[in-house]
């Protein structure tokens, strides 16, 4: 099959993180696969896999992409993000196409699509006048790797933690949706020298949040990383205060390197975390986000990163790329069928 991937930004994101993952997946199972984004800002073809040919394009995007797809000529498109699946309301004689609902179902980009891919079983009840089909996989975690311990021990250090502190750790964009304020707000009430905090990440509010910590040295800006592995094993603890959250990535690449964490009680989190209560606080409570970290830094053992096992079937990779891309021939059929 010639699969085309596309989305309408090329910006640091888990939509785009997952649009390059579920290409190379399909990739080794010997399909044809494209991932076409806008050429600038371009920062998400680092997520590109050898596998995979990122196809960057020039404005007007929808034109160009359409242009993308004239010559690739693929048996399915596959969106990610509203903005490309509205594009593919005007391209004439478009062969299918289906979106993953990376936030929730979006009639006036999405009504006109032959399928939509459901990530989280919150998203279902939204789609109920959808007129195509429909298919729940769940997230899976990215391919990823283990980091080393030499990394491990750098990344320590580069946020000031030596073997005695507890270090808790961010990764993501540095976006109001993150709740990086609540995680904030909640260190600034642990009094305790020994707790470290790594921001790892970028974005427009960066230089908002480093002047709303000015005044806590415990607390370390690392900018962006194309290693988010090595933060993973470097922390005791990571939190993820979102604010919305569909089915996060970060959440499952840290839980298969048994990072131990905490999340924000939302439907993203809840289902990822059904089994796992004790992992979740409610959404902007920066007092009760402060008590769950302490409780973290009291279990604590001395001289070791503090780790966490998950139960990680629901979440395999091989299996949920499979099943995305055997959705793919019922849309491709009910197309013709109509």
């Amino acid at each position: 099959m010639r699969i085309l991937h596309v989305s309408g930004s090329s910006t640091l994101s888990g939509a785009n993180r997952y649009a390059f993952d579920i290409a190379g997946g399909q990739a080794d199972l010997g399909h044809e696969t494209f991932v076409a984004m806008p050429k600038s800002p371009g920062v998400a073809f680092d997520f590109a896999p050898a596998s995979v040919e990122p196809r960057p394009f020039e404005k007007p995007k929808a034109l160009a992409f359409f242009r993308e797809i004239w010559r690739l000529k693929p048996d399915i498109v596959h969106c990610h993000g509203a903005a490309s699946a509205r594009w593919m309301r005007y391209y004439p004689g478009r062969p299918p196409v289906l979106a993953s609902m990376h936030i929730r179902y979006k009639p006036a980009a999405m009504s006109h699509l032959d399928g939509l891919h459901a990530l989280a079983d919150w998203q279902l009840p939204g789609t109920a006048s959808f007129r195509g089909l429909v298919k729940k996989v769940n997230n899976w975690t990215p391919s990823i790797k283990h980091p080393e311990p030499d990394r491990i021990k750098a990344a320590r250090e580069k946020a000031g933690a030596g073997e005695g502190d507890f270090l808790v750790g961010f990764v993501g964009r540095l976006d109001p949706v993150k709740g990086v304020r609540t995680l904030l707000g909640a260190i600034s009430q642990i009094d305790n020298p020994s707790l470290k905090l790594a921001i790892v990440g970028d974005g427009m509010k960066r230089q908002a949040l480093e002047q709303a910590s000015v005044d806590d040295p415990r607390i370390s800006f690392m900018g962006y990383t194309k290693s988010p592995e090595d933060w993973y094993g470097a922390v005791d603890l990571l939190v993820t205060p979102s604010r919305n959250e569909p089915f996060a990535l970060v959440a499952l690449e840290a839980m298969s390197l048994d990072t131990p964490i905490l999340a924000s009680d939302i439907e993203g989190f809840q289902e990822i975390f059904r089994d796992d209560p004790d992992c979740r606080f409610p959404v902007g409570d920066a007092e009760a986000l402060a008590r769950a970290i302490t409780e973290q830094m009291a279990r604590k053992i001395p001289g070791q990163i503090s780790r966490r096992t998950y139960d990680m079937m629901r979440f395999e990779r091989r299996a949920g790329i499979a099943a995305v891309t055997a959705f793919y021939d019922d849309v491709i059929a009910a197309k013709k069928a109509r």
